[in-house]
């Protein structure tokens, strides 16, 4: 007994030991923990293309479904007879664990250059077919200054290249685009966002991370490019074409080092990674910090931080240029794929490490609501035989996908509009739940309810019952309200450009031949193409839920948009996931369903008055 207290109390110490290293990181961490990511666990394995010979940094743009554009700095890549290189690319095809690459020839294979002194790519992106690279490490003409960064595009996957005839030299010295979806799809608007450490040097940290964004089709023009310079009392981002004007979208007092952002669709999230410092001054440490936040500047959270990321027989590998690519994301938001380069440990190659995410129900991934008005047009459905419940809406009004629907999987749908109430949405499915028939749980949500007659409001059970209320005291900026239903769905809306919206969207519903999530894509655009809301297009959502499944099954948001339905239709192209039918409207590649159309008009706050 005594010998086994003995090693017992030894082996708790040495838990212990290790979880006090760890917290101590963590108590370093520059932002609170994330309330959305409760859970991060890494797979202890490192898998590696057995193919590479050498190299690090890997920027990596997605190309088409199955294919990847990297490049690779200071190696020779996936071919032991290839030349060691600076710079040089690769092509990726597949999925981890079983994916595998290959070098091809480019005009901008540069001989290796040793470190800070040779070009190395910080980024890459692909772009509506055009491929574009930062590199770091440039040296202009007649300088002895290799602390610039530099510009390139190409239209054939990297084989040949256009150098712009500008670059930065000052802030921004190792830069990274922010990415999404493949070819650009799923993209927050029609700018590139680029962030950098806030410095001109890749091996040396900041404590700041700082952005700029340009429009996409003006990308090699300088003259085009604005700086974030903080946000005004509405949290609204401020841009200036002035570089001094320059502002954080994240610090870190221990430093940052070679950042990544990634958007995660299904999460509506933006990860952000970076080394940072972990005691005496390197060049690079074993530490690595992951965040998230629903927007690329504010406000981050913590997912991870930890000054011993990667350890090998007790000892510490020193890795950089950590990134999430979004191909390796999965669609229900619970794993994805960090790819990172390593000095020790054997690390200098492609290697990548699964992380799995567990996510706050509460919290997946809705804001905290507020009552207001919201003018709205949504659709309620069920798929009794499929177990299928699920709901979409879009508006002027920002983030409505967030507020508005609610679906429970055995349970159905709710829309809560015009002068909404959040505080219903999970009240209603509860008492769907417990039996209450449709125009039970609306009777009971309205009774002794002040501002009953501003509301509109839509529930469908499991078995397709289907019960509505709209406004009979409605703004009068409200120019058409009303709702339509029929078998297995209710359309509902307000601040409409006219009655056509409603009947667009369930002529839509009923005749699209799909999934229930198709059909509830198709009625959104078909009220989007006939006006939507006549105050324009901001936001929109799509939340499925399926019997047997805990939450959502599928969850779709574009919280801010000038297009957003259209936005919201690419997103739903780009997916893969179980929730998809056969539907054409859903797949690649996307058309626009309202190009060269004309627009119905839509009368301005000035004509109603």
């Amino acid at each position: 007994m005594r010998v086994w207290f003995d090693v017992s109390l030894i082996l708790i110490l040495y838990l212990l030991s290790l979880l006090k290293g760890q917290s101590i990181a963590r108590s370093q961490a520059p932002y609170p923990p994330s309330k959305m990511i409760v859970q991060f666990n890494w797979s202890p394995e490192v898998v590696k293309i057995e193919d590479c010979v050498s190299g690090d940094n890997w920027p990596i743009a997605w190309v088409n479904d199955n294919l990847q554009v990297t490049a690779f700095c200071d190696g020779r890549g996936f071919a032991a007879d290839a030349p060691d290189l600076s710079l040089g690319f690769a092509l990726v095809s597949g999925d981890p664990p079983h994916f595998r690459a290959e070098n091809f020839k480019s005009d901008a294979d540069t001989p290796k250059g040793g470190g800070s002194k040779g070009i190395k790519a910080s980024d890459m992106i692909m772009v509506e077919g055009a491929l574009y690279m930062f590199v770091r490490n440039y040296k202009p003409p007649g300088s002895d200054d290799f602390t610039h960064s530099r510009l390139a595009r190409s239209t054939n996957l990297g084989v040949n290249w256009t150098w712009a005839d500008w670059h930065f030299s000052d802030t921004f010295g190792c830069l990274a685009f922010v990415q999404f979806g493949k070819d650009y799809v799923g993209a927050r608007d029609d700018y590139l966002y680029i962030a950098s450490q806030a410095n001109d040097n890749a091996y040396n940290y900041s404590t700041d991370v700082v952005m700029a964004r340009v429009k996409k089709d003006h990308v090699m023009d300088r003259s085009s490019y604005f700086f974030f310079s903080g946000l005004d009392k509405s949290n609204t981002p401020v841009w200036s074409r002035d570089i001094s004007q320059r502002k954080p979208i994240f610090t870190d007092p221990r430093g940052t080092q070679r950042i990544a952002i990634t958007h995660h669709a299904a999460l509506g999230r933006y990860i952000l990674t970076t080394s940072n410092l972990s005691g005496k001054k390197a060049t690079h440490t074993a530490a690595l910090g992951v965040f998230e936040a629903p927007e690329p500047w504010d406000p981050w959270s913590t997912v991870y931080y930890d000054d011993h990321w990667s350890v090998k027989d007790g000892k510490d590998c020193r890795t950089y240029h950590h990134r999430f690519p979004p191909k390796w994301m999965s669609a229900d938001g619970k794993t994805m794929w960090l790819l990172y380069s390593g000095l020790d440990c054997g690390l200098y190659t492609f290697c990548v490490k699964k992380a799995t995410l567990e996510v706050a129900r509460a919290e997946s991934p809705r804001i905290e609501p507020k009552a207001g008005v919201s003018g709205t047009f949504s659709i309620v459905a069920v798929d009794p035989e499929g177990g299928v419940c699920g709901a979409a809406v879009a508006s002027k009004y920002p983030a409505v996908g967030k507020i508005v629907p609610y679906v429970r999987a055995g349970v159905g749908a709710f829309c809560t509009q015009h002068w909404h109430n959040p505080k219903w949405g999970e009240h209603a499915l509860d008492m769907l739940a417990g039996d209450y028939l449709p125009e039970q749980v609306l009777a009971e949500l309205l009774r002794g309810d002040a501002q009953r007659e501003k509301r509109q409001l839509a529930v469908i059970d499991m078995s397709g019952r289907v019960a509505n209320h709209n406004p009979s005291q409605a703004d009068p900026s409200s120019v058409w309200w009303g709702a339509a239903s029929g078998k297995y769905y209710s359309c509902q809306g307000n601040t409409l450009v006219g009655q056509e919206v409603i009947f667009a969207m369930a002529r839509a519903y009923e005749q699209t031949k799909g999934s229930l999530a198709d059909r509830l894509m198709a009625a959104l655009i078909a009220g989007d193409c006939a006006g939507g809301d006549r105050r324009g297009r901001l936001a929109a959502g799509l939340s499925v839920a399926k019997k047997g499944i805990d939450g959502c099954w599928l969850e779709l948001y574009v919280d801010k948009s000038d297009d957003a339905v259209i936005d919201l239709a690419k997103k739903y192209a780009a997916l893969k996931h179980e929730a998809k039918g056969d539907w054409r409207g859903g797949r690649l590649p996307f058309i626009n369903p309202r190009a060269d159309k004309s627009e119905p008009s839509r009368k301005t706050e000035q004509e109603l008055e």
